[in-house]
């Protein structure tokens, strides 16, 4: 267990995100000014455990939809609103403390600016309910918000670092290092989370791609959840989600504002975190599916 939590540590440190989305590596004020996003994914059934007790089975769906607009206010600077809906969907066995789904519906409000012709800076906060939604008050407000400066090298080669902070997260404070370095005409490394991935460019429509992926975040518990469950220390309590899968796909180019990205793995960790009580519930690996759909107009 402690080389997993090592494991997902380093991950995080190579960047910074927040539900709902990837920061970009450099600003396209020109290029998009409205983008759209519709990600499912399925995690088959594991074992689940907490500690050496076992919980029963385990699968997860998740569903991602956010609309982003980039509103140009002069060349080099631009703000962007928008917002995101994201649902895990869990069928947890009867005796295992866990909710049925975890859900955020927030607002994305962020400013990029181009400090020079190599520098830019991107800041970015998702205001929204991050809840199981059996009851919503105060406590399921959240606000993460991020900051990244990136440094472009070259056309071949951007560097980047940020900060992401969310006070209510097991990790409240990630920050990191990261890079977009195309090594060769067809081939691209993007250290980048949520999606670390080497690409190689089949041609200008499909792509291929093999990485991980990191998924997840905070969300308030109901007043009663614990109640529920049997253990009342867990009412009104931030339960943390993380799950981090390894796999390959495609990306379909279908036209120059729409692409399709299928891809297939593994989840070798699927993790929930009670931090404030102590309160690990960890899941063994299970086959993952994802589909991506992305329109940019």
């Amino acid at each position: 267990m402690k080389s997993r939590s090592l494991l997902v540590a380093a991950i995080l440190t190579l960047g910074i995100t927040a539900v709902g989305g990837q920061t970009p590596v450099a600003p396209r004020f020109g290029d998009h000014v409205f983008e759209t996003t519709l990600e499912f994914s399925y995690a088959g059934k594991s074992d689940i455990a907490e500690g050496t007790r076992p919980l029963g089975q385990i699968e997860t769906q998740q569903t991602r939809i956010s609309a982003v607009r980039t509103i140009a206010i002069n060349p080099q600077s631009a703000w962007i609103v928008g917002g995101a809906w994201q649902q895990f969907a869990f069928s947890p066995a009867a005796g295992a403390p866990l909710p049925d789904r975890l859900s955020a519906l927030c607002l994305k409000f962020g400013y990029n600016h181009q400090l020079d012709a190599r520098w830019t800076l991107r800041t970015e906060i998702d205001p929204g309910l991050y809840s199981d939604f059996h009851d919503i008050g105060g406590g399921d407000f959240n606000a993460p918000l991020g900051l990244r400066v990136v440094y472009g090298a070259s056309r071949e080669l951007q560097w980047f670092v940020g900060v992401n902070v969310d006070l209510r997260s097991s990790h409240p404070v990630i920050g990191g290092p990261g890079l977009r370095w195309q090594f060769a005409p067809e081939w691209s490394l993007l250290l980048m989370v949520p999606a670390p991935r080497v690409e190689f460019a089949v041609n200008k429509e499909l792509t291929l791609f093999a990485g991980l992926n990191l998924r997840g975040g905070t969300f308030r518990v109901a007043d009663d959840f614990g109640r529920r469950h049997g253990r009342s220390a867990l009412d009104r309590q931030n339960l943390s989600y993380r799950e981090l899968s390894a796999g390959a796909g495609m990306r379909w180019n279908v036209n120059p504002g729409l692409a399709l990205n299928v891809g297939a793995g593994w989840m070798f960790d699927r993790r929930f975190e009670f931090d404030d009580r102590n309160l690990l519930l960890n899941g063994d690996g299970a086959p993952l599916l994802q589909l991506t759909l992305t329109g940019r107009f």
